[in-house]
């Protein structure tokens, strides 16, 4: 009977491993790609051109040299979307003068980001990347994650979660 209950444990553990690395797209969490872990991360930030919610394009590339950017992936269905994204804009309209905020929308109509952006009066820019090609690139498996990237285009930090004001103080000090 020992012998088969151990059975029974491994085959549980072995089938709750194999549906982590099916649901994190055949990597550990954590693992590969910019966005993909959780703390500090480090590279060039890949460059991307996408459609601006108001009309245009957004270019990560119009910023370097000039300002650091945050990076903030996000969906209106993400409750702490909801939660952190006003802050954020307050943060935004606080030090827009010295670092820049791009909302990174992941893959939903753009009558839906303008709904959401309109109600919680969002004012930093929203970039529109209805394919997930931009998501994909960065590794962003989460909603509500931030990719830190500093004046020279390089990634300093990814924060899964809520920002602070103070993470944006130290980037833009870095």
């Amino acid at each position: 009977m020992k012998g088969k209950s151990l059975f029974i444990l491994v085959a549980v553990i072995a089938g709750l491993l194999g549906i982590g690395i099916l649901v994190n797209g055949g990597q550990f969490a954590g693992g590969g790609g910019h966005g993909a872990g959780f703390g500090t991360s480090s590279g060039a930030a890949i460059d991307f051109t996408l459609p601006r919610l108001d009309g245009g394009n957004i270019s990560l590339a119009e910023y370097r040299g000039d300002k650091p950017v945050v990076l903030d992936f996000w969906a209106s269905w993400c409750h702490n979307c909801r939660r952190d994204m006003p802050k954020l804009s307050k943060m935004y309209d606080k030090y827009s003068d010295q670092v820049e905020v791009i909302g990174v929308n992941l893959r939903e109509p753009a009558s839906t980001a303008s709904g959401f952006v309109n109600n919680q009066n969002i004012s930093f820019p929203i970039a529109m990347d209805s394919r997930g090609t931009v998501s994909n690139s960065y590794g962003i498996r989460f909603t509500n994650t931030h990719i830190l990237i500093d004046k020279e285009g390089n990634i300093v930090k990814t924060i899964p979660g809520d920002i602070k004001e103070a993470d944006i103080v130290r980037l833009i000090n870095s």
